[in-house]
This record gives C-alpha cells, structure tokens and sequence, in this order.
C-alpha cells in the first residue's frame, strides 16, 4: 500500500484550480513543471456529525504551475459539479521532477498520462494505478 505524502482541504478559485500548500512544496522539493499524482475528492462536512464525507473522487497526474497551483480539469469539474469556493480534498501521492522528463522515467510518466487519460473516476473499491516510474517515500517507524 503506498501511504500518501500529503493530505489536505483546499478551496477552487475561479479557475477551479488549488494550490499545493508552500510547506508541503518545500518539503518534498517541489517546484514548478514538476508532475504531481493527486486524488481529488468532492467531499461534504458534517460539522455536527463529525463526518467527512467522500461524495466522488478521481485520480490524475498534473503538472504543478506557480504557486503550487494545479489546474482540475474541466471535464472533471462539470461531471464532479463542482465550482468556484468548493472545499475538495487533495490526496498526495507522488510526483515526477521537470528535470527528469527528458530520461526513460519521464517516457514512462507520458505514456502512462495517455493510458489514463487527463483523469479517471475512482470508485471506494479501486486502486491507484501503480508506477515505478514517479516518485514515492516509504514511511518507516525508528
């Protein structure tokens, strides 16, 4: 199982894109053109439950713009209906630096985005596609 690198509550600007927060950027050296694989969840609260609900969510490989920003795709916003100041749930995952792209690991990546596509529903009982080829970080207790 990979544990995410990162888990966090967003809001969609205008846009609909979300910014990867700066501490998280800096933590994992991330930096512009860098690829990132996110779950994105449409997600309800109920405060008075103590629930998150997890309404959809999809899996997608993007590329981290400035400012930590990440575009939804469109599609994905018009099917999940979701809009301007939504709250979504970001799942990290992994990532792929810019500066690779030109290596075997960035032909991987390429043609691993055609086989999914921009995005893809997950559904509660699926599993993340798996990947060599981006990076991830074991978590190990000492």
């Amino acid at each position: 199982m990979i544990e995410p690198l990162a888990k966090f509550h967003a809001r969609l600007d205008k846009e609909g894109r979300v910014a990867i927060p700066k501490p998280i950027r800096d933590a994992l050296n991330l930096a512009k053109n860098d690829y990132i694989e996110v779950v994105v969840r449409k997600i309800e609260i109920d405060h008075e439950r103590r629930e998150i609900r997890i309404l959809r969510q999809a899996y997608l490989i993007t590329r981290l713009g400035t400012k930590g920003l990440i575009f939804l795709p469109s599609e994905l916003k018009k099917q999940f209906d979701l809009k301007e100041k939504d709250i979504v749930e970001v799942v990290l995952y992994g990532f792929h630096k810019f500066d690779e792209l030109v290596s075997e690991k960035g032909k991987q990546l390429m043609t691993k985005m055609q086989s999914v596509g921009k995005w893809s529903e997950l559904k509660p009982e699926d599993k993340l596609p798996e990947d060599q080829s981006i990076e991830h970080f074991t978590y190990v207790f000492v």
